[in-house]
């Protein structure tokens, strides 16, 4: 059965709209909001129902609050959120959708805060660390940031973007061989995507590791052999080893590609 079928059935089994429980609201607007096909509209209708029948139901105020997120409605959706908290102080999740709603406001000094107080009253949650993280990013806050990467790696060993993004802040402080091993740690949990493999290459550029680099690069490009940039990149390994007629024909190969993007 497929989910959109899955979602419809259960959507039936529940009562007539003048019977239902503020419970059975809130599991038909998790319904329409989370499985395929997403109808957040009618999801909002759904909680909105159920707060309807209690105002004080904090989980429904907080499920209104990430399907207004998921509208772009984001002062709306932090009014909902602000709501829950005031009806139960401690919700981690509630502070971390209201961190995700100041994140979307680029408001990353009080996204930053809200995170902290769901970490104060769930220090095991990744996904908040993940919030501090890139909102410490946005404060030019690194150092800080990389330590709450490091949490979200302990936390969730399975989450590359950790790693693709511990990644990005080592580089840009030139702390190379550290960047590369999160770069390897981001290849281990996605090893099919090409740009992991070309940041690899590029780490090991600037390590002078230029075997080592041709070879990540040329996994790049077996992975994505129309990127020209990629092509341009094994070019300029091969020139730096010495080997000009093999680097002229990525060349070649990258402005080609350039020609047909631009056609």
């Amino acid at each position: 059965m497929s989910e959109e079928n899955n979602v419809t059935s259960q959507a039936d089994e529940l009562p007539p709209a003048s019977q239902k429980t503020k419970e059975q609201w809130l599991d038909e607007g998790n319904l329409l909001s989370f499985y395929a096909p997403r109808r957040y509209e009618e999801g909002l209708a759904a909680y909105e129902q159920a707060i309807r029948l209690d105002p004080t139901y904090e989980l429904a105020w907080r499920m209104k609050g990430y399907t207004l997120r998921a509208l772009k409605r984001y002062e709306a959706a932090l009014a909902a959120y602000e709501q829950a908290i005031s009806l139960d102080a401690t919700d981690a999740q509630a502070y971390i959708g209201m961190g995700d709603i100041l994140y979307d406001l680029k408001r990353y000094e009080e996204a930053l805060l809200s995170y902290e107080q769901a970490l104060r009253l769930d220090p095991t949650s990744a996904e908040a660390y993940d919030g501090k993280a890139i909102s410490l990013v946005f404060l030019n806050r690194e150092e800080e940031a990389l330590a709450a990467y490091e949490h979200v790696i302990r936390l969730d060993p399975t989450s590359a973007e950790a790693y693709v993004n511990s990644t990005t802040i080592l580089t840009t402080l030139s702390r190379y061989e550290e960047a590369l091993a999160a770069c390897e740690g981001a290849i281990r949990l996605e090893p099919r995507y090409a740009l992991n493999h070309a940041s690899k290459g590029w780490l090991l550029e600037r390590l002078a590791r230029y075997e080592e680099a041709l070879t990540a690069y040329q996994e790049a490009n077996r992975l994505e052999p129309n990127d020209a940039g990629i092509w341009r990149s094994i070019g300029d390994v091969l020139t730096t080893l010495g080997r000009p007629q093999e680097a002229q024909q990525a060349y070649e190969k990258a402005r080609q590609l350039d020609s047909e993007e631009q056609a």
